[in-house]
């Protein structure tokens, strides 16, 4: 087999720091390759140049390939292969190995010998998709430490500046911050906020913003829910500052405050220091608080030690007996079996999750996902690299004096507004691919909160809080228990918890 050798300076991930003595690396790591499968180096090529647009030794490597003067390329990594991995791929792919040369790329340990088409092809999708997405997250993290802002910095109440510098008040919004602010002030409730703006049809958050901002939204009904207006009440944007993670570090910005000085302080320490009638049990908090509701009216659930002895959920708090002749009341000792009994069963299916994780069957299941995810991340990667293709026309029309500086700047932004929006698709994806592999192991939040133990004999709060999300009551007589950490246990297939 006689070989040669391709090295490069440059990397097309665009590494800021290249070593001084990266040839030397490639030629080491190369060498070792080489003689651990018995082949022979007739010759080296290489481009030193700190250019990357240096291709010489690249091109006439590849003019000698064509000659039959070898029958294999060895490179050290797939990204110092050429300018770009589309050149690796051109002439490593559909040059070289269609007239039978061969390749090998040292720190993938991949060798097109015995690998078919269809292979390489996989792994040269893969290669090219890491590429990519390294390049948007440096182009994001670079832009963020420039001070640039993104779709995703728009708040409910501010919209981001045509150059992106900053947010500014968008003044439609901020009345309802405002207003919402005055009306906590006044001791209004957030359960009676939400009633009052659902009542006059106040665009929710999400609606608004998907109608102001320029993030595109999906559709959302048009509902304002006490959890959009806690997020309100506890943004500190509103106030003139908030904080963001900039490369790894979290910063804090200012910002053009909504409200008056003072008010959005006052307001916190409102809630805060508001009391609600909890659970009781001898006065003091017991371990079911806000966790049991009544099927029906959806109204909470209060647990009473009576002086009789009983011990037992009502609805009425201020119940100092329990009525003779009409049953309007549920046993405490009830409850606490059907919980018991919920999470042990829970205990049981986790186990039994935590031993399939093993099994060649769930090796096929993360498989098939991963593959699915590298599906979706190869589209949204074609549409980038079409939208990445648009920039070399627009700047020759601008070299050539077709368009000004205007129209020019204004298409490079709308391009990098694509590009933008795609990154964060890509960061969504990776995202969602690391929880499923999270998902498929150990690290399952659900397998781990529901590791088998044994349960105390009276649950307490931090149990209770640990394990049980809440606690329907039917007609005073039926208890449905809804557990914790249920997004991460919905991973798995429903026939596995079937079987």
């Amino acid at each position: 087999m006689r070989c040669v050798s391709y090295t490069r300076t440059t990397s097309c991930k665009n590494t800021k720091k290249i070593p001084s003595d990266i040839i030397q690396q490639q030629n080491e790591h190369i060498q070792n390759y080489i003689q651990s499968h018995g082949w022979k180096l007739v010759a080296k090529y290489s481009d030193r140049k700190k250019d990357e647009n240096e291709n010489t030794a690249f091109e006439e490597m590849t003019a000698d390939g064509i000659n039959r003067k070898f029958d294999m390329v060895v490179v050290d990594s797939v990204d110092r292969c050429g300018k770009y991995i589309s050149c690796a791929e051109d002439v490593l792919v559909k040059t070289f190995f269609p007239a039978g040369l061969h390749f090998a790329i040292v720190q993938s340990d991949f060798c097109s010998i015995g690998k078919s088409r269809e292979e390489i092809d996989e792994y040269f999708r893969k290669e090219k998709i890491a590429v990519q997405v390294k390049s948007m997250r440096e182009y994001a993290i670079r832009e963020q430490v420039e001070g640039y802002y993104t779709v995703h910095d728009e708040k409910y109440g501010y919209i981001l500046s045509e150059d992106r510098k900053e947010l500014i008040v968008e003044e439609e919004a901020a009345k309802i911050v405002r207003e919402i602010f005055q009306m906590t002030l006044a001791e209004i409730s957030i359960k009676k906020i939400v009633a009052i703006l659902n009542e006059r049809g106040e665009e929710s958050p999400m609606v608004h913003n998907a109608r102001v901002g320029h993030k595109h939204w999906p559709h959302y009904e048009n509902k304002w829910s006490e959890g959009a207006l806690r997020r309100i009440l506890e943004c500190t944007a509103y106030d003139g500052y908030w904080q963001k993670t900039i490369n790894g570090e979290v910063c804090t910005l200012s910002i053009t405050p909504i409200l008056d000085e003072g008010v959005f302080e006052q307001a916190r320490r409102l809630i805060k220091s508001r009391t609600t009638t909890d659970n009781i049990i001898g006065g003091k908090p017991g371990p079911y608080v806000r966790k049991i509701y009544d099927e029906a009216t959806g109204k909470p659930l209060y647990l009473r030690n009576f002086r009789s002895g009983d011990v037992a959920f009502v609805f009425n708090p201020q119940m100092s007996e329990l009525p003779k002749k009409r049953k309007i009341y549920i046993e405490e000792a009830k409850v606490t079996e059907a919980v018991k009994n919920a999470i042990s069963l829970e205990m049981d299916m986790a186990e039994k999750m935590k031993a399939y994780l093993q099994t060649e069957k769930m090796q096929q299941l993360l498989q098939k996902e991963t593959q699915q995810y590298s599906e979706k991340a190869w589209m949204i990667f074609q549409e980038m690299e079409q939208v990445e293709k648009d920039r070399i026309p627009l700047y020759e029309k601008f070299r050539d004096y077709e368009i000004g500086q205007t129209e020019y700047q204004e298409k490079k932004e709308e391009i990098q507004a694509q590009l933008q929006m795609y990154e964060n698709d890509f960061e969504g994806l990776m995202d969602r691919l690391a929880n499923m592999k999270k998902a498929y192991s150990e690290e399952n939040e659900w397998i781990k909160t529901f590791q088998r133990e044994e349960l105390p004999e009276k649950l307490e709060s931090q149990h209770v809080k640990k394990w049980v999300d809440k606690i329907i009551v039917s007609d005073l007589r039926d208890v449905h228990v809804y557990l914790t950490m249920q997004n991460w246990k919905n991973y798995f297939p429903e026939e596995w918890m079937e079987e």
